[in-house]
C-alpha cells in the first residue's frame, strides 16, 4: 500500500467518523417508515442533502480558499459574516447543540430511567459538556476515539442485519405524512452538515496538509477520493437504517405522534428481537449507550467550535469562557423542548438557509466558468427570494402562522418549473445570475481572497 492510498483510506474514514452525527441516526428510519416502497426514490433524495451536500461542501470550502468567508467572498464580507454566523448558531446553540441533549434523552436515557424529566438530563448532560470544554478536552478525544469504532460497529451490525433478516417487507403507504422525493431532499437538511461542512472544513484541510499535500490540485485530488470512502460509507448507514424503516412499514405500528427517536430504538429492538428474542433489548441498549456518549463529545466539540468562532470575530472582545457559558445556557433551554420541537423549529430557518448555501458550493464549483462575479450575488438573490416563500409556508403549516397572502405567494411559486421536486429557485438562481453577469465587474476584496493552505502560485 502507498502513501497516497494510506492517505486516502485515513482521512476517508476520519471524515466518515466527522460527519456520522449521532443525533442524525433519528432520521433515516422515520423517512424509511413513512416512504413503504417509495424508499428508494427518497433514498436518493436524502442523501443529496445529507451525504452529496456535505462533502462539496468541504471540496468547494477548500477551492474557495478553505472557510466561509472565502466561500462567500464574490458577494462580499457583510454577506459572509453574516452567513457565518447564521451557520455557527444553526450548528450550535440554536438547533444541533440544544439536539444533542434531547436525543440523549429520548434515545438513551429514557430506555433506562423512562420516567426521568427531560429537563435532569439537560442538567446533567450540560452541566459534563460545561467541565470537558473548560477541562479535559483530551478525555472527550480518548473517549471519541474508543467511543467511534463502537458506534461504526454496532451501526454496522445494525445495516447487515436489516438487510439479510429484515423486518418485514416495504408496503404502497397513501395518506399525509407520506414521503416523496422533496420531502426527503428538504429532511436530508435537517442533518446540518452541509452547513457544518463550510466550518469544520479546516479541521479537513489541516489533515490533508498534514500529509504534505501543499497545492490546490494535490488538495482537491485528495478530497475528492477521501469522499468517495467516506461518502459511500455514510450512504450505506443512513441507506440500510432508511430501508430498516421501510422494512418495517408493513408489520410494525406506531402512534400518530410517535417521535424518531422511539421509532429508531423500537426499529432497532425489533431487528435484534428477529435473531432472537433476548437481543431485542441488547441492541436497544447498545445503540442507546453509544448514541448519548456519541451525542456528549459532538455537544463539547460544537460548543468548543462556536466560542472559538465568536472570539476570532470579536478580536477576543467575547471571551472563550464567556461564549461557552451563554451557548451552553441557551442551548440547555432549547434542549428541554424535545427533539420534535426543535427539528420544527429548525424547518424554516434551514429552507431559508439550504438553497443560498447549494448556490454558492455549485458556483464555486464551476467557478472558472462564471467571469463576472456579480453572478453569485444575482443567484443568492434568486434562491433567497424562494427560500422565503417556503420559509413562511413551513411556519404556516408546522406553527400555525397562517395568512391569505402566504397562500397567494405559495400558489405562485407552485407554477414555476421544479416547485414538485423542492427545487423552484433553481430558475430564478438562473435568470437572476445571468441579468448580474451584465452589470460592471465590482471590485472583490482582496484579503478575501487569500488562499492560505496552498503555496502561492500553485492554484
Amino acid at each position: 500500500m502507498n502513501n497516497k492510498t494510506k492517505d486516502v483510506i485515513i482521512v476517508g474514514f476520519a471524515l466518515f467518523a466527522m460527519f456520522l452525527g449521532a443525533g442524525n441516526l433519528i432520521f433515516p428510519p422515520y423517512l424509511g417508515f413513512n416512504s413503504g416502497t417509495a424508499w428508494p426514490v427518497n433514498l436518493l433524495g436524502f442523501v443529496l442533502t445529507g451525504v452529496g451536500l456535505p462533502f462539496l461542501g468541504i471540496y468547494s470550502t477548500i477551492k474557495s480558499g478553505g472557510n466561509v468567508m472565502t466561500l462567500g467572498r464574490y458577494v462580499g464580507r457583510g454577506f459572509s459574516i453574516f452567513f457565518g454566523v447564521a451557520i455557527i448558531l444553526a450548528i450550535g446553540p440554536c438547533f444541533a447543540i440544544p439536539r444533542t441533549a434531547a436525543t440523549t434523552h429520548e434515545v438513551g436515557v429514557m430506555q433506562f430511567a423512562p420516567d426521568l424529566p427531560p429537563i435532569v438530563t439537560s442538567i446533567v448532560f450540560f452541566a459534563l459538556v460545561l467541565f470537558f470544554c473548560f477541562n479535559s478536552a483530551k478525555v472527550v478525544d480518548y473517549i471519541g476515539k474508543i467511543l467511534t469504532p463502537f458506534l461504526m460497529i454496532t451501526l454496522f451490525t445494525i445495516v447487515v442485519l436489516a438487510v439479510i433478516k429484515p423486518i418485514g417487507s416495504p408496503v404502497e403507504l397513501t395518506g399525509d405524512n407520506v414521503y416523496n422525493f422533496a420531502g426527503s431532499f428538504t429532511e436530508g437538511y435537517q442533518t446540518l452538515d452541509a452547513l457544518a461542512a463550510t466550518m469544520f472544513c479546516g479541521t479537513a484541510l489541516a489533515s490533508i496538509v498534514s500529509r504534505g499535500y501543499n497545492t490546490l490540485k494535490d488538495q482537491l485530488n485528495l478530497t475528492i477520493y477521501c469522499g468517495i470512502i467516506a461518502a459511500g460509507l455514510l450512504a450505506f448507514v443512513y441507506g440500510g437504517l432508511l430501508y430498516a424503516g421501510a422494512s418495517a412499514s408493513g408489520t410494525m405500528t406506531f402512534p400518530e405522534d410517535v417521535t424518531r427517536p422511539q421509532m429508531l430504538i423500537q426499529i432497532v429492538h425489533q431487528i435484534f428481537a428477529g435473531v432472537a428474542t433476548s437481543w431485542g433489548p441488547i441492541g436497544a441498549g447498545m445503540l442507546a449507550i453509544a448514541v448519548s456518549l456519541a451525542c456528549l463529545t459532538t455537544a463539547v466539540g460544537l460548543v468548543t467550535t462556536c466560542a472559538q468562532y465568536f472570539n476570532q470575530l470579536s478580536n477576543g472582545k467575547l471571551g472563550y469562557r464567556l461564549v461557552v457559558i451563554v451557548t451552553v445556557a441557551f442551548s440547555f433551554f432549547v434542549s428541554i423542548m424535545g427533539v420534535t420541537w426543535i427539528i420544527n423549529a429548525a424547518v424554516p430557518v434551514l429552507f431559508l438557509m439550504y438553497p443560498v448555501l447549494i448556490v454558492l458550493l455549485i458556483f464555486t464549483l464551476f467557478d472558472k466558468f462564471i467571469p463576472n462575479k456579480n453572478a453569485y450575488t444575482g443567484g443568492i438573490i434568486g434562491a433567497f427570494l424562494i427560500s422565503i416563500i417556503d420559509a413562511l409556508n413551513t411556519l404556516k403549516g408546522g406553527f400555525g402562522f397562517d395568512a391569505p397572502w402566504i397562500d397567494s405567494l405559495v400558489a405562485f411559486k407552485s407554477h414555476i418549473p421544479f416547485d414538485s421536486l423542492g427545487l423552484a429557485w433553481i430558475i430564478p438562481v438562473a435568470v437572476l445570475a445571468i441579468i448580474a453577469s451584465f452589470l460592471p465587474r465590482k471590485r472583490v476584496d482582496e484579503e478575501m481572497t487569500q488562499l492560505v493552505y496552498f503555496e502561492e502560485g500553485t492554484k
